[in-house]
């Protein structure tokens, strides 16, 4: 085997690094190398080395890469695969280009997560840090805090009144962030003393129960009882009396420190781009503890934190530009109110519903005493005190009633919508809300149905210029591997493209593309870890994610995917001999930097496909010519394998 090596990219600025990775270090297996032998020796003819002329011809038409410099006048297999690796020449995605950071705010599409601080579905799972900083580590910029009264504020006892099974024993001694097994006991027997029937009218018997609370604890129980364990989930997690606590309301969700969250935030925010976080909060505390809140993040947070117009930046006249808040974080908080009234009804605003608020969609149209009491009460909660709502500087959350409304043009504001109302707006009211994303930013956010943490398709979103699309980054599924291909390597913002911003007044540049993907073979695919290699069956997805021609669908989507699937094989490594090909022909809609190729590596089985490996590429950075399609594994981690594929790209406006 030939082992390959060619230099890193640092995250931040591109520069290139020689520094060793196992993952940037390649060993070819001989069925590729045989691959590659068969083309070099199409392209070198009857001559014993392969002239400079032709290497270079190979790279310009082929691989469409002509900035590549030669310095030999004649190569060797071996120089010629070592240099087209070097120089980046086999890899289907290509390295951002430089970023533009002079444009206002609004002119990019922003990675965002919903719920950030949950490690699993909606309803059980714990809050925890950890979950801060795997998302920023992956390029996420913005972030949401669901903030609590802490345990022993004087209104904690209010915030879990409202049922017996909520009550704040259940978070009591909660450093870990874990539910005690205790508690989650005595969750079963009120859980078991209740009919089926009110189980069942929640809309919840079917998908959760308190015994999965137990088990997992059992489980965890166990993996926390070692010192060195305890120590760092508490000191990632702590919860300090009189202070807030972040977690999901109206839930199960075990919660963790306000403070804990803000300082994983402060320590992991800046470690892969400097580019600025923006932080969602969703205020529950009552003032007294916003007031903490304030005291907090300004303490952890320092001279990181936005608190004061900077310079000529005066929120009521223009949106900052992105380099000005290089290592900055913003605060999303709706604007504060002097007056001391505590409660105040909340409408449609897009702060994330109690998880309870949406019992009525679940139960097929019952309506009980319990639930409406429950939808009733989850409507009101405290409004922003002054202070809290002055860190809203240049990020506003504002109630949308509508486009016209002078609130709209407001620089600072963003709307926050959930994902069933911009459907529906994108059928009502579709040019006025691409109109103002030209100019303003939006958030969207998954409908509270989606209680196992799914998702719902963001092109659909970034197509209507959305900015700020939040993503359930707790499950991996078809949109959070669309999302990786929008972000991956961009530093978590990416500029709109033309047509879609400020600035813009014409027609979007529409295409039609034909693309035609040949697979040649494999190696290294991740095998599921509930299988062997000789048991492994794998065969590849490919999906070409475009715009439909026509108009809006009666769901409101506008997304189309076009899928093709190989035969399946045995084992790691796939030949697909002389090609496999895969074609595919989108409608005269397509936008390169909102379209997608996605490729999934399954596990045939009956009845079951598990997933094993994945990529998805934007196509305005999928390269043509002979490429290293870089796998994923189900966990969205790199891995050593690749598909050695074949690209051809032809566009027609």
């Amino acid at each position: 085997m030939i082992p390959l090596t060619k230099p890193q990219r640092n995250p931040k600025d591109g520069a290139e690094m020689m520094q060793s990775d196992p993952i940037h270090e390649l060993s070819l297996t001989p069925l590729l190398l045989e691959h590659f032998r068969s083309i070099f020796n199409t392209l070198r003819k009857k001559d014993f080395y392969l002239s400079k002329s032709r290497f270079q011809a190979w790279l310009s038409t082929v691989q469409e890469t002509p900035s590549i410099i030669l310095d030999q006048e004649e190569y060797s297999f071996d120089d010629w695969l070592q240099t087209t690796y070097q120089t980046g020449a086999l890899e289907a995605l290509e390295n951002p280009k430089p970023k533009d950071l002079s444009r206002p705010l609004s002119n990019y599409y922003i990675s965002s997560s919903h719920n950030t601080y949950l490690s699993g579905n909606q309803l059980l799972s714990k809050s925890q840090t950890s979950a801060y900083k795997k998302v920023l580590r992956r390029g996420c910029r913005c972030i949401e805090i669901d903030v609590h009264n802490g345990e022993s504020s004087n209104r904690s006892s209010r915030t879990y009144s409202q049922n017996s099974s909520f009550s704040p024993d259940i978070i009591q001694s909660s450093d870990t962030g874990s539910i005690t097994s205790t508690k989650a006991s005595s969750i079963t027997e009120d859980w078991h003393s209740n009919s089926e029937r009110r189980k069942y009218r929640l809309g919840l018997g079917r998908l959760f129960h308190p015994s999965d609370i137990q088990s997992r604890n059992d489980v965890s129980s166990s993996a926390e009882s070692s010192p060195s364990h305890s120590r760092s989930s508490s000191l990632r997690n702590k919860i300090i009396p009189g202070e807030p606590i972040v977690k999901h309301g109206w839930t199960l969700t075990a919660p963790v420190g306000f403070r804990a969250v803000c300082e994983t935030i402060g320590h992991e925010a800046f470690k892969t781009s400097e580019l600025p976080v923006i932080v969602s909060l969703e205020v529950h505390a009552d003032h007294e503890q916003q007031e903490i809140m304030v005291d907090i993040m300004r303490e952890v947070w320092g001279t990181m934190l936005v608190e004061a117009p900077s310079g000529d930046n005066n929120p009521h006249e223009r949106i900052p530009r992105l380099e000005e808040f290089k290592k900055r974080i913003l605060v999303k908080v709706k604007r504060g109110r002097p007056d001391k009234q505590e409660l105040l009804v909340v409408s449609r605003d897009g702060s994330s519903p109690p998880a309870y608020a949406s019992t009525k969609n679940l139960t097929d149209g019952v309506s009980t005493p319990e639930t409406e009491n429950l939808t009733s009460s989850s409507k009101k909660k405290p409004k922003v005190c002054e202070n809290l709502g002055k860190l809203g500087i240049y990020t506003q959350s504002e109630h949308f009633t509508s486009f016209k409304d002078p609130s709209a043009t407001t620089p600072s504001h963003i709307f926050s919508i959930s994902e069933s109302d911009i459907l529906n707006l994108s059928k009502s009211q579709r040019l006025e809300m691409f109109t103002h994303n030209r100019n303003y930013i939006i958030r969207t956010y998954p409908s509270p149905k989606r209680i196992d943490s799914s998702n719902p398709n963001p092109t659909t979103f970034w197509r209507q210029g959305i900015q700020i699309v939040a993503m359930n980054w707790q499950k991996l599924d078809e949109s959070i591997m669309l999302n990786e291909g929008m972000f991956s390597g961009e530093q978590g913002w990416v500029l709109k493209p033309p047509g879609f911003r400020s600035e813009s007044k014409g027609i979007i540049p529409y295409k039609s593309i034909e693309l035609n993907i040949t697979l040649l073979a494999g190696q290294n695919i991740p095998v599921p870890p509930d299988t062997t290699v000789e048991e492994f069956h794998p065969y590849i997805h490919c999906e070409l994610h475009a715009e439909k021609e026509v108009s809006t669908t009666s769901d409101g989507h506008t997304s189309s995917t076009f899928k093709l699937k190989s035969s399946y094989q045995q084992g790691d490594l796939l030949n697909f001999g002389k090609g496999y090909s895969m074609k595919f022909n989108s409608g005269g809609r397509l936008i390169e930097e909102i379209s997608f190729l996605r490729f999934k590596v399954e596990d045939s089985r009956y009845m079951q496909d598990n997933l094993a490996g994945w990529a998805c590429i934007r196509l305005d950075r999928l390269q043509s010519g002979y490429r290293f399609v870089r796998l994923l594994d189900a966990k969205a981690r790199s891995t050593r394998g690749l598909l050695f594929v074949k690209i051809e790209k032809w566009y027609s406006k």
